[in-house]
C-alpha cells in the first residue's frame, strides 16, 4: 500500500497544479463521453451502421498508437508540461473544427486527430499526479479521476436535454473546444516539479523496461480493462436504446445514474484503497465489475439499474492501474506509460472492431458479455503481477 506517513502540503502552486488537471479531466471527459450519447445521431446523420460507427471509432483508435508511442517518449525527454500544451492544443483544434463535419470519413479524422491529442493530455496528467503527491498518489489519481466522472455525469445530464431539443451534436463538440483552450492557458502557467525518482542524470537503461515481464502483463491488464470500460461507457446507451427501444431520455436516465455512481466511485475509492491497499481493492473492485454486468444483462431490462451502479466499482481501476505502472517502473514510468498506451490503444482497435461487428451480428445484448470477459482477463493479469511483485520484494 502506498506510504501515507508524509505529509502533503498544499502551496499555492500545488493547488493551482491540481485545479488545472482536474478542470483537464473535466473537460475531457465531457468530449470522450459525448459520443456514447451521438452514437444514434452519427448514424442516422451519415446513414451508416453499428459495424461501420466500429470501424470508425478503431480507425481512430490509430491516433491514440501514434499519440501514445510519441507523448511517452515526449514526456520523458521534454517533460509533461510539454506533452500537456501539445494535447491541450490539438484537442482544442479539434473541437472547433466540429463544424465542418458533414460525412463519415470527416468524422473519422477528426475522432482520430482527437485521440492523438487526447494521448498526449492523459500520459501528461497521469504523470503529473504522482508527482504532485508523494505518499498520496492512490488518493489523489483518484480525485483526479474523480473529476472524469463528473464530468461525464454532468455531460450526460446535458447531453440528453440538448438533443431532446435537437441541439446539434456538432455545436456541442464546438463548444467544448473552446473549454479545451481555457485549459491550455492554464497549462502555459504551471510550473513542474522533477519527478522524485530522478534526483540526478543517471542514464537508465530502457532495455531492462522492454525486457521486464512485468509489463506484458501490465499491458495486457490495461488494455482489456480498459476495453470493458469502453463497453460500459461507449456501448451503454446503444446497448439500451437497440435492444429495449428506449429513448433519448430514458437512456439519460440510466447512463446518468452510471456516471453518478462512476463519479462517486473516483470520489471515496482513492480513500478506500488509501486504508485497504491499492492491489486489494483492485482486485474487489474487477471481481464486482464482472458480477455487475453478468447479473445486470441476466436480469436484462430490470437489471439496468444494476450496470449501472457498476459504475462505482468501475471508475477505481483506470486510475490504480496508472498509479501501479508509475510506482512499479518510477524512473521511467513516463516512457512505459507511453508503451502500455500505446498496446492498449492497439488492441482498442481490434476490440471496438469485434464489437461494432458484434452488434449488428449476434446483437447488443450478447455483445455486452464482452465487458466481464475483458475484465476477467484483465483481473487474472493482475493477480499474476502481484505474484510475481511480491516474490521480487523478498
Amino acid at each position: 500500500m502506498t506510504n501515507s506517513t508524509n505529509k502533503l502540503s498544499f502551496k499555492p502552486n500545488k493547488i493551482y497544479t491540481f485545479f488545472t488537471l482536474f478542470y483537464a479531466y473535466f473537460v475531457l471527459a465531457l468530449f470522450d463521453t459525448a459520443k456514447g450519447n451521438f452514437i444514434p445521431f452519427f448514424i442516422n446523420d451519415f446513414s451508416i451502421n453499428n459495424s461501420t460507427v466500429g470501424i470508425i471509432l478503431s480507425i481512430n483508435q490509430l491516433g491514440s498508437v501514434f499519440g501514445a508511442f510519441l507523448a511517452g517518449n515526449a514526456s520523458q525527454k521534454y517533460g509533461q508540461k510539454f506533452t500537456f500544451i501539445i494535447g491541450t492544443t490539438i484537442c482544442s483544434i479539434v473541437g472547433l473544427s466540429a463544424l465542418f463535419l458533414n460525412n463519415a470519413i470527416m468524422l473519422c479524422i477528426f475522432f482520430f486527430v482527437f485521440n492523438f491529442g487526447r494521448t498526449f493530455l492523459c500520459i501528461s496528467v497521469d504523470s503529473l499526479v504522482p508527482m504532485n503527491a508523494i505518499g498520496y498518489e492512490v488518493l489523489f489519481i483518484n480525485l483526479t479521476h474523480f473529476m472524469f466522472g463528473l464530468g461525464s455525469f454532468a455531460g450526460q445530464k446535458v447531453y440528453g436535454n440538448l438533443l431532446f431539443n435537437n441541439v446539434s451534436w456538432k455545436l456541442i463538440y464546438f463548444v467544448l473546444g473552446f473549454m479545451f483552450i481555457l485549459c491550455m492557458i492554464f497549462v502555459l502557467f504551471l510550473k513542474v516539479p522533477k519527478n522524485r525518482y530522478v534526483l540526478d542524470n543517471k542514464a537508465y537503461n530502457k532495455k531492462d523496461l522492454y525486457k521486464n515481464p512485468l509489463l506484458i502483463f501490465f499491458m495486457i491488464g490495461f488494455a482489456l480493462n480498459v476495453a470493458s470500460e469502453s463497453v460500459m461507457i461507449v456501448w451503454f446507451i446503444n446497448y439500451m436504446s437497440s435492444t429495449y427501444s428506449l429513448s433519448a431520455i430514458e437512456t439519460a436516465k440510466y447512463s446518468s445514474l452510471f456516471f453518478i455512481a462512476f463519479s462517486l466511485g473516483r470520489l471515496v475509492g482513492g480513500f478506500i484503497l488509501q486504508k485497504i491497499g491499492e492491489k486489494i481493492g483492485l482486485k474487489i473492485s474487477m471481481g464486482m465489475v464482472i458480477l455487475c454486468i453478468i447479473v445486470g444483462l441476466i436480469l436484462k431490462q430490470n437489471g439496468l439499474y444494476i450496470l449501472s451502479i457498476g459504475g462505482f466499482f468501475l471508475s477505481i481501476t483506470y486510475p490504480t492501474l496508472v498509479v501501479l505502472i508509475n510506482s512499479t517502473f518510477k524512473e521511467l514510468s513516463s516512457l512505459a506509460m507511453g508503451i502500455v498506451h500505446t498496446f492498449t490503444s492497439l488492441v482498442g482497435i481490434a476490440t471496438t472492431t469485434l464489437i461494432g461487428f458484434l452488434n449488428d451480428f449476434l446483437g447488443s445484448y450478447t455483445t455486452f458479455y464482452l465487458g466481464a470477459v475483458f475484465m476477467a482477463v484483465a483481473l487474472s493479469m493482475l493477480i499474476v503481477i502481484d505474484k510475481k511483485l511480491s516474490l521480487e520484494s523478498k
